[in-house]
């Protein structure tokens, strides 16, 4: 058989039953559980307490009764939430014979069937032993709600220290990812530009020892043969030089240095 969890609430008297609020000056509560069975239970926890007690059987007539097509354990949903919700009345059909019977009417919303339990009176020999069980199932269902109340908030306190440190975390990776941000904008204003690095053409042209100087320095990249051919170049700049009155016109010696200075510009400009 399916089970339903235990269920409390309290059942209010019928407003229009004046002998019912006579012999009622408490609220009365009710407790119902399936255990094997259907046990309900309602009580002011002082003078009277009714109850009822169905099997399978019992079970499957109420659910006839009621009609709720479905399993037993569709019908025990429903009922459950029937006796959840703020629709549960107490009914005193013979109140002026005394309150021997009663009836706890449920509905779960409005118009939706509704499951009438009629309630037998405990006997006074039964009462205290009724009552008690009464308060310690009520007793156990509130433990049971603290705990699991507890339990979910130190979940939530949990999770919220998570929140907590993956936000830390972040903003320090966004912290790090503007600071990086910052420093492409800044090279990307600074590009390499070779008519930075030598004077315009406009200018004075650097002396063969300066230009040697300047490509050693600041193009890292150029090759072994490269840099021989550049040595090689020094060296014929100053033969040259030393041997202009008598080998080459000033024309001549102008155009040979405007070779070499092409090559060398050419070198720069592919390895920078």
């Amino acid at each position: 058989m399916a089970s339903m969890a235990a269920v409390f609430g309290e059942a209010k008297p019928d407003k229009s039953n004046k002998d019912a609020d006579a012999l009622l000056r408490r609220p009365v509560l009710f407790h119902a559980h399936s255990q094997g069975g259907l046990r309900v239970v309602a009580t002011d926890l002082h003078s009277f307490a009714w109850h009822r007690s169905l099997d399978l059987d019992g079970l499957r007539d109420l659910q006839d009764d009621v009609g709720i097509a479905g399993s037993c354990s569709d019908f025990l949903d429903y009922l459950y939430s029937s006796l959840s919700s703020d629709q549960v009345r107490l009914f005193f059909p013979a109140a002026a014979l005394g309150p021997d019977t009663a009836e706890l009417v449920a509905t779960k919303a409005k118009g939706l069937p509704r499951i009438t339990l009629s309630l037998d009176r405990v006997a006074a020999s039964a009462l205290k032993d009724v009552i008690a069980d009464f308060s310690l199932a009520l007793y156990e269902s509130y433990k049971t709600r603290q705990e699991h109340a507890s339990r979910e908030q130190e979940r939530v306190s949990q999770l919220m220290e998570n929140l907590d440190s993956e936000r830390e975390k972040n903003e320090v990776m966004q912290k790090q990812l503007e600071a990086l941000s910052f420093l492409d904008k800044r090279k990307a204003t600074k590009p390499k530009l070779v008519t930075d690095k030598f004077p315009s053409v406009s200018g004075a042209p650097p002396s063969s020892d300066q230009m040697i100087v300047a490509v050693q320095q600041q193009t890292p990249a150029y090759g072994f043969a490269n840099l021989q051919w550049l040595y090689l170049a020094k060296f014929l700049l100053l033969k040259v030089r030393s041997a202009w009155p008598l080998c080459l016109g000033g024309q001549e010696y102008e155009e040979l240095c405007c070779k070499i200075l092409k090559k060398m510009l050419m070198i720069i400009l592919r390895y920078c």
